[in-house]
């Protein structure tokens, strides 16, 4: 019995002393590791100096390595990275760290030679995580030739594919400046298979900014047209400059390039509308247009021309409101260039009340008589009766239903559209369409002057789902906060409401005769940057850009540090970039957006801008403020 006991003591000696030990080396490491992070290399290296008698190398050796190089200890340094080297042969970017130990020291030839032994040992028989990690070690010593170098021997010895690793070698080049090795190195990859369209035009995206580099964006327009040249029957290339056009916003050159992807793919004018859309959505309204054109002139009896003659109309409609001051009678021409499609589908399609283009075009005709040609009466009977159809989707119903309620709004029956809204909110309960009538049940609630239902309608939205719905509340919320009950007949605050009420309505002069008479009527008001911003608007509405930039001035002004000011500088902003063509000034205001409203809801869009315009990254932006 007694030789079993002693047996059982010291396995349980053993395993405390054991137990006893990890717990010292747990603290060593985390002694070294606060004292290393703090920057204290002589502490730090005492608590590794006995780690590494005692732990594996593995553990420490990163942290220890650099200390040691720190310290101006070569030597042991040395030990350790020959040490790793020789524990794992297979990972040859310990070589790399042995090399940049050896620059430290001063021995620029030794490190020569190791870099090359490093990058002899790709052969056939590497593996894809060993160049990588070899690669990846010359990177971040900022070794772009020996990176380069380890990609191409690892293309040079793959037995699947030869270019491989062409996008890292093509992500280098960019990183070096050069421009043509980048697009060649990844144009390649499209000769292999046409699979690697998104890898090469994420590739050329992220190495080129084909907005700001004038002679890179030459340089890829005139490869891909050699390209295109040169291989006829590969319809790539021409997807590859559709891709280029549309980049730079050149969407004439991109019409050509899809007209001819079109063809060749027998597509049936499928590629032209989606092109088309993205004319629209991007105002590049002519080209839109030559798109569906040419649909109606090369498929004149198929669905796809059907398609085409209805988005000609929401083109022309919007090419016509937003060109200039619109006459009634060009209002006239295009509601009955709307009123012949609606006779051409009907004569087309039997069934035409479930055609969706025969849905869309009537909800477009109506929009266009409500709002424009105040035809409220027309445009409401339109949508009733399609709402009396028995083939649309009740979600369909739900988005008719909002506009035949803001027709109601318009023609000033805002307590039957309340009604219209409230079945909206119960039938789409937890729905965008149920949220966007509560919202909108509001504002009639706002134009009527109840502002205390109004306020508790959007006290519940602002916690709303849609972040653009929540927003718009609290802007609506921290108007009547802010100016309601300021004196005591409230009567400034219902002028206001209906002002607004009558620039829905687009009768300006109406809302500018309110403004102009509580000006009068207060002298100052803390409406006062409100009704500036809301004339700046009227004048936008009106393609009057010059009296807008003038309201607009005149509250950053008078009212910098009002919660208005970053609105205007990023509606100044759009104005100086998009309508008097002045990138330098369109900059100013978006940078001061970026640095004097940094809470702003428009710091997002302002900084995008600001770096099309300018060509910068965020640091450049930074050193900008300096």
């Amino acid at each position: 019995m007694k030789a079993p006991f002693k047996y059982i003591v010291f396995i349980a000696f053993s395993m405390t002393f054991l137990f006893s030990t990890a717990q010292l080396n747990e603290l060593d490491f985390r002694m070294a590791m606060n004292y290393y992070n703090n920057g204290d290399f002589e502490k730090a290296a005492m608590y590794f100096d006995k780690l590494y008698s005692k732990s594996n190398l593995n553990e420490i050796y990163e942290p220890y390595r650099r200390t040691l190089i720190e310290l101006d200890r070569f030597k042991e340094a040395e030990k350790v990275c020959k040490l790793q080297v020789k524990n794992h042969p297979e990972k040859y970017n310990y070589l790399v760290d042995y090399g940049k130990l050896m620059e430290s020291w001063d021995k620029e030839e030794k490190a020569n030679i190791i870099y090359n032994e490093a990058i002899g040992k790709i052969d056939e028989n590497s593996e894809h995580i060993q160049i990588s990690n070899l690669a990846n070690a010359f990177e971040k010593g900022g070794m772009f030739d020996q990176a380069l170098k380890v990609y191409q021997l690892g293309n040079k010895y793959s037995s699947t594919q030869k270019s491989i690793y062409n996008q890292k070698i093509a992500y280098i080049y960019g990183r070096q400046g050069k421009t043509e090795l980048v697009i060649g190195t990844l144009l390649e990859l499209l000769e292999i298979s046409d699979s690697y369209y998104s890898v090469v035009q994420r590739g050329l995206n992220n190495s080129i900014d084909l907005m700001g580099d004038i002679k890179g964006r030459e340089v890829l327009k005139k490869t891909l047209i050699k390209k295109s040249q040169q291989n006829p029957g590969k319809i790539i290339y021409n997807e590859m400059l559709a891709w280029y056009f549309s980049t730079i916003d050149d969407f004439e050159g991109s019409f050509i390039q899809v007209k001819a992807i079109d063809k060749k793919q027998r597509a049936g004018g499928k590629r032209l509308l989606e092109l088309g859309e993205s004319c629209y959505i991007n105002e590049a309204f002519d080209v839109a247009i030559k798109c569906y054109n040419e649909i109606i002139k090369n498929y004149p009896s198929t669905n796809m021309a059907g398609k085409a003659k209805a988005k000609t109309l929401k083109v022309l409609k919007s090419k016509l409101l937003a060109g200039g001051n619109v006459t009634n009678d060009q209002l006239l021409v295009l509601k009955d260039n709307y009123l012949k499609t609606i006779d051409d589908i009907k004569s087309y399609f039997p069934d035409f009340e479930r055609d969706s283009r025969y849905i869309s075009v009537i909800r477009d005709l109506s929009e266009l008589e409500a709002y424009y040609l105040h035809e409220y009466a027309v445009a409401e009977e339109r949508l009733r009766k399609l709402l009396s159809s028995g083939f649309i989707s009740k979600r369909i119903k739900g988005e008719i239903k909002l506009e035949l309620a803001e027709i109601l709004v318009l023609k000033g029956m805002v307590y039957d559209a309340s009604l219209l809204y409230l079945q909206l909110e119960k039938e789409f309960k937890h729905d965008p369409i149920g949220h966007d009538a509560k919202y909108k049940n509001a504002k009639v609630y706002y134009y009527v002057g109840e502002f205390e239902w109004c306020q508790a309608q959007l006290d519940v939205l602002k916690a709303s789902t849609s972040k653009l719905i929540a927003n718009d509340a609290m802007d609506l919320s921290l108007l009547i906060t802010d100016n309601y009950n300021l004196d005591t007949t409230e009567v400034t605050m219902k002028l206001f409401a209906k002002a607004d009420l009558y620039i829905i309505q687009h009768k300006y002069k109406e809302a500018e005769a309110i403004f102009d008479s509580i000006n009068h009527q207060n002298g100052y008001h803390t409406l006062n940057d409100d009704i500036l911003f809301r004339r700046a608007n009227i004048f936008i509405k009106q393609h009057l850009y010059e009296k807008a930039v003038e309201e607009l001035k005149k509250i950053l002004a008078d009212y910098s540090d009002d919660i208005l000011a970053d609105n205007a500088l990023f509606v100044l902003g759009e104005l100086y970039e998009k309508k008097f063509n002045d990138p330098e000034k369109a900059k100013e205001c978006y940078k001061k957006i970026l640095f004097e409203h940094s809470g702003s809801l428009y710091v997002v869009e302002a900084r995008k801008r600001y770096r099309r315009l300018s060509g910068k990254n965020n640091e450049d932006i930074k050193s900008d403020s300096l």
